[in-house]
């Protein structure tokens, strides 16, 4: 990996961290009640926050892997598709196990791009907030993993 693209993933890395950090206030209400709408609509917005710096760092990555990045209608998930391919010469970039995670973020990304903010349920996000925390342990874990082979 370059030294200009393990930067950029670093400083990504740090970002996601500061996310959490400063949003753990509302974590911690989340945790003790149903939030109302305004905290939902907040929290909607913090997910996506979360959500595109993962999917930052995978540009960054697979970019370098592959040279290229997916076009297209659903260039998002051919994208995270790509983070579970091995190659001849590199491991892929997540373990499965956290495929159905990831795709749960992605998917609520995109819900969260195309609605109307009294239209998020705490349903839909609940579990991605909830296990929000050991869900970024798992995620950085593997991305450390790989850019230290």
């Amino acid at each position: 990996m370059t030294y200009e693209t393990l930067q950029k993933v670093k400083f990504e890395i740090s970002q996601i961290d500061m996310l959490l950090d400063e949003t753990t206030p509302l974590l911690k209400l989340a945790q003790m009640k149903t939030p109302d709408m305004v905290e939902i609509a907040a929290l909607g917005l913090f997910l996506h926050s979360f959500y595109n710096g993962i999917e930052n760092i995978i540009k960054f990555i697979m970019k370098e892997k592959y040279d290229n990045l997916p076009s297209g209608n659903k260039w998002h998930k051919k994208l995270l598709d790509l983070c579970f391919i091995k190659t001849n010469d590199q491991k892929e970039l997540f373990n499965e196990n956290l495929k159905i995670v990831l795709d749960d973020y992605l998917r609520f990304r995109h819900f969260i791009r195309n609605t109307y903010s009294y239209k998020i349920k705490w349903e839909l996000m609940e579990d991605l907030i909830l296990n929000i925390n050991k869900n970024w342990n798992d995620i950085k874990n593997d991305i450390v993993n790989y850019i230290e082979q």
